[in-house]
């Protein structure tokens, strides 16, 4: 797992990203070049990844404050967490097969289940 030195946020067309680095000038230097504008990039106090650097963005505050949500999705993405979001897409038929079948499986306990509790009733009674 890569360790970065350098994190923040820039904007380039628009749209902004949270930015990973380990030489803070180099970096500075080539994403201002591209035209990134606004350009804020903070050292970190030791090398992390780029969950841990998002974390650490939200617990500076001050200027990544405006960027909050931006750096929580990127944390969430790095961490493995993924964000629910309404999708117009239909399943495709692997996806309603597996459904169907989750389904069956799902039946098969609780009709056992059923038969257990009629067995002990038929012997309470």
């Amino acid at each position: 797992m890569s360790k970065f030195t350098v994190a923040g946020v820039s904007t380039q067309n628009g749209i902004t990203k949270v930015r990973f680095a380990n030489d803070i000038v180099s970096r500075t230097k080539l994403l201002a070049k591209g035209g990134h504008s606004p350009l804020e990039l903070v050292e970190l106090p030791s090398a992390m990844t780029k969950a841990e650097a998002c974390q650490y963005l939200l617990e500076v505050g001050g200027v990544f404050l405006a960027y909050s949500d931006l750096i929580t999705d990127t944390m969430n993405k790095k961490e493995g967490i993924v964000s629910i979001k309404a999708s117009k897409a239909k399943p495709t038929k692997a996806v309603q097969a597996k459904t169907k079948a989750a389904k069956v499986i799902k039946s098969k306990p609780q009709v056992e289940e059923d038969l257990e509790v009629k067995e002990i009733q038929a012997l309470a009674a």
